[in-house]
């Protein structure tokens, strides 16, 4: 079976998914000013454009999303041994003996999260790099605004999440990514609309309309 296995029956690519954009979250709210505790002084209370202090915040997720995915492959390699050598102990006393167990390696490439955050070739480094830049910069984008402001922003983030879901997935197949007429528009909206949503954002702070 091994480690991989067990993440694939168990979904954790979603459960990490969920998490990375928590964690995101999470580190926009530590950036910004509350009202009930203006003493407090963070990136965006220091002197600098409505776009110098977005960008800040847009950094400060990024690198939280950094470090969750790093320790993703800490915790994996941590379980790794002990969940082998238990695999391993259960097979003997179950069938008397047990196949060799792939390594750490193969047990990385076989994970379907893993296979994934693994860049492994130039367009999925490109690919993983402009994930990670547009996260980042939407979830800035949803903390920022306030009220109302927020659904827009959510829907253009899931619309934006489905267009790289399907990029990942055919990456491996480059020739695959443009062929259809109707995604080629989903995309190119995607785009569009994550553009405007950054500038909406930057101009909620300008105009002092944010949390």
């Amino acid at each position: 079976m091994g480690l991989a296995s067990h993440y694939y029956v168990t979904m954790q690519i979603f459960a990490y998914l969920g998490f990375y954009l928590l964690t995101g979250l999470a580190a926009g709210l530590a950036t910004h000013n509350s009202r009930r505790a203006r003493s407090g002084y963070t990136w965006t209370t220091l002197p600098g454009t409505p776009g110098q202090k977005f960008g800040a915040k847009a950094i400060t997720i990024a690198a939280a999303e950094i470090v969750f995915a790093a320790w993703q492959f800490v915790w994996y390699i941590v379980e790794f041994y002990p969940v082998t050598a238990l695999e391993v102990h259960l097979a003997r006393k179950l069938y008397g003996a047990a196949l060799p167990p792939a390594n750490l390696y193969e047990q990385v490439v076989a994970n379907n999260l893993f296979s994934r955050l693994l860049p492994r070739r130039p367009l999925q480094l490109v690919i993983l790099l402009g994930i990670l830049a547009l996260s980042a910069l939407l979830l800035a984008a949803l903390d920022t605004v306030r009220g109302w402001r927020k659904l827009p922003v959510f829907a253009v983030g899931g619309l934006c999440a489905w267009q790289c879901f399907y990029l990942v997935t055919v990456e491996q197949h480059p020739a695959w990514m443009f062929t259809s007429a109707s995604r080629n528009v989903a995309m190119a909206l995607a785009a569009v609309l994550a553009v405007l949503t950054v500038w909406w954002a930057v101009r909620s702070i300008r105009r002092g309309e944010t949390c």
